[in-house]
């Protein structure tokens, strides 16, 4: 009866207290300005509270490079067969804002031009870029 309750407890806890997060993804939604170098995103973000951060995000810690193609994973580290990295903004079909784009090799030495929308696998934590 007591692990039921405190299940409750922390259930109701959770529905109620605001969360950190701002955007899951999508950060260009919450963050007014944002410029890249390198593997290095930064960004002016919105707080819960209405004040701007700026916040950087090294996003080998966000995207791989797998056979020439960039993908999502944490801790990547995409940039140890990549170059050529740069940042870009723009609109798709999909409504990404956001993009990186390497030449990235894959195993059998050919090299691949290759993106991915950054803003659909990083977002704005109280005003803090996250994978």
């Amino acid at each position: 009866m007591k692990t039921l309750f405190t299940a409750v407890v922390v259930a109701l806890v959770a529905a109620f207290v605001p969360s950190k997060v701002l955007a899951a993804n999508g950060f260009t939604s919450s963050c007014a300005t944002w410029s890249g170098s390198g593997t290095i995103l930064q960004a002016t973000c919105s707080t819960i509270a209405g004040s701007t951060i700026t916040s950087t995000l090294d996003l080998n810690t966000c995207f791989t490079n797998t056979q020439g193609i960039l993908g999502y994973q944490l801790n990547g580290n995409f940039a140890a067969s990549c170059s050529n990295i740069s940042h870009n903004a723009g609109n798709d079909r999909h409504g990404d804002t956001g993009y990186l784009s390497a030449l990235c090799s894959a195993a059998n030495g050919k090299k691949f031009d290759t993106a991915i929308a950054t803003s659909t696998y990083i977002g704005n934590s109280n005003g803090v870029l996250v994978c």
